[in-house]
């Protein structure tokens, strides 16, 4: 959680820094099943993990669940805004990216200061 604070900040500081803006509305809807590969930083060509990323919810937010095969199952909720988003959960793990376009997903994932890394997901 401790991790999430200054995202949290980031993102309260993007809604009221821009005086009366508001962040662009989602470009793409991330709702529905993903197939999601991770890597470590250091080992691109190399998978970590893999599994599902299933969002609930409206273009903008709702809930996710990620499911991986090395048995990490992580609940919470997701924002997007334009083509970038961020989960947040109660445990120690940050994930954010961007939409290359509708099916496709990328971004950094960060369990610990010593692992941490890439992903992409695409659309089932």
């Amino acid at each position: 959680m401790k991790k999430l604070i200054p995202l949290f900040i980031l993102f309260a500081l993007l809604l009221t820094g821009c005086g009366e803006k508001t962040p662009p509305p989602a470009e793409f809807d991330v709702t529905g099943t993903w197939e999601f590969r991770m890597s470590e930083r250091d080992q691109q060509d190399v998978t970590y993990d893999t599994g599902t990323i299933t969002f609930t919810g409206e273009k903008d937010g709702g809930e996710f669940t990620l499911i991986s095969e090395n048995g990490l199952e992580i609940s919470g909720i997701y924002i997007v805004s334009g083509i970038a988003f961020s989960f947040e959960t109660d445990q120690d793990f940050v994930i954010q990216g961007s939409f290359p376009d509708e099916d496709n997903l990328f971004g950094t994932w960060e369990v610990t200061r010593n692992k941490s890394g890439l992903w992409t997901a695409k659309r089932q």
